[in-house]
């Protein structure tokens, strides 16, 4: 009988997964603060509660999204892995969308969040953290 070393997850997965968790809370106040937008005289007087409001609750959902998944990235999960690149991407399409919609703010926070979706999805996919997903899990 082989025995098998347990698997250690890299400290670049550790470290994204301390940053997809700070990534996901992000999310959520963001979208929290955009709803609060809707408020503003400015949204109203151009007609932008409705769609502000829509892009503050996708925002607070991919959030809760990302931090439930933070759980899976670090056990390994090639699923969780996934899911979280395609909702960081989402995240940012939606970043394109509050900018579009609210260009006064200018492009630092998309800027930030096409940082945090390189910082955090790239060491899942490349050098030792593409390794431990790559390994099998029986």
């Amino acid at each position: 009988m082989d025995a098998v070393a347990p698997l250690r997850r890299p400290g670049l997965v550790t470290f994204s997964v301390v940053l997809i968790y700070i990534a996901g809370i992000v999310d959520v106040l963001l979208g929290i603060a955009a709803i609060f937008v809707r408020y503003l005289p400015e949204a109203e007087a151009d007609g932008l509660v409705f769609p502000v409001t829509v892009v503050g609750a996708a925002m607070i959902i991919i959030g809760l999204a990302i931090v439930s998944l933070a759980s899976g990235v670090a056990r390994g999960s090639r699923f969780a892995r996934g899911a979280i690149t395609i909702l960081l991407l989402v995240g940012l399409v939606l970043g394109i969308v509050e900018l579009v919609l609210d260009p006064d703010d200018g492009p630092s926070g998309l800027i930030g969040q096409a940082v945090a979706c390189v910082v955090v999805a790239l060491p899942l996919w490349i050098g030792p953290g593409g390794r431990f997903f790559g390994r099998s899990r029986s």
